[in-house]
C-alpha cells in the first residue's frame, strides 16, 4: 500500500534555487535578443533553449503551486534535459558555437548545476518515482530527434547539432550517435532515479 504524499514545504533553499533557474533563463534570453543580430527566435529550434524554457516554466509552476512538486516525473525530466544538454554542449559543441558567452554560460553551465542541485538537495524522497519514469523521459528527446532529422534537415534549417546531420557526418554515424545518445539519456535518467530512491531509503531509516 502506497504511503500518502506530503506536500513540499516552501523552504528557503527551494525558493532560491528555482528562482535562480528562472532568472538565469530569462537573463540568457534577454542577452541573446539584445546582443545578437538574429535575435533569440531562431535559437528556439535548439534542444538547449527548449529544455531550459521547459525547466523554467516547471520551476515557476512549483513556486506558484508547491503541490506541483508531486509531479516528480516532470521534475526529473526537467533536470535530465538541461543537464544532458549542458554536458553535450560542453563536451562536443563549444567549438561549433560562439563559445562561453554569458548566455551560453548561463544555459549550459549555471542552469544545469542549479537544477541538479535542486534535485539532490530539495524535497528528496517526498514523492515516489516509478521505475518506468526514465523510459518516459526519453519521449521528448526522441521527438526532438525526429524533428531534427525529418524536418530541420530538409527545410533549410539544418539541425543545429552536426552529429545529427547526415550531410555532415553520414547516415550511419547519425544512427550510431542517436543510439549512443539514447543510451546516455536513459542511463542518466536511472541515475537520477537511484539518487531519489536512495534519499527515500535514508529518510525511512531515520524516521
Amino acid at each position: 500500500m502506497s504511503q500518502p504524499v506530503a506536500p513540499v514545504q516552501p523552504t528557503y533553499l527551494r525558493i532560491v534555487l528555482r528562482s535562480a533557474v528562472i532568472a538565469c533563463v530569462v537573463a540568457a534570453l534577454l542577452l541573446v535578443e539584445l546582443t545578437s543580430g538574429r535575435g533569440v527566435g531562431w535559437r528556439l529550434i535548439t534542444f538547449t533553449y527548449q529544455a531550459n524554457l521547459l525547466a523554467a516554466a516547471f520551476y515557476l509552476w512549483t513556486l506558484i503551486s508547491p503541490r506541483a512538486d508531486a509531479r516528480v516525473g516532470l521534475r526529473g525530466a526537467a533536470v535530465l534535459y538541461v543537464v544532458m544538454a549542458g554536458v553535450i554542449w560542453n563536451l562536443f559543441l563549444t567549438e561549433h558555437s560562439m563559445g562561453y558567452t554569458p548566455a551560453n554560460l548561463l544555459l549550459h553551465v549555471v542552469v544545469p548545476v542549479l537544477a541538479l542541485s535542486d534535485w539532490l538537495l530539495v524535497g528528496r524522497g517526498v514523492c515516489p518515482v516509478a521505475w518506468w519514469q526514465p523510459v518516459a523521459w526519453l519521449a521528448y528527446p526522441a521527438a526532438y530527434l525526429a524533428l531534427a532529422l525529418l524536418v530541420l534537415n530538409h527545410a533549410g534549417r539544418r539541425a543545429p547539432y552536426y552529429f545529427l546531420d547526415p550531410g555532415s557526418v553520414g547516415a550511419a554515424t547519425v544512427a550510431v550517435n542517436v543510439g549512443a545518445l539514447s543510451a546516455c539519456v536513459l542511463a542518466f535518467g536511472y541515475t537520477l532515479l537511484a539518487v531519489h530512491r536512495g534519499a527515500t531509503a535514508v529518510r525511512a531509516d531515520i524516521s
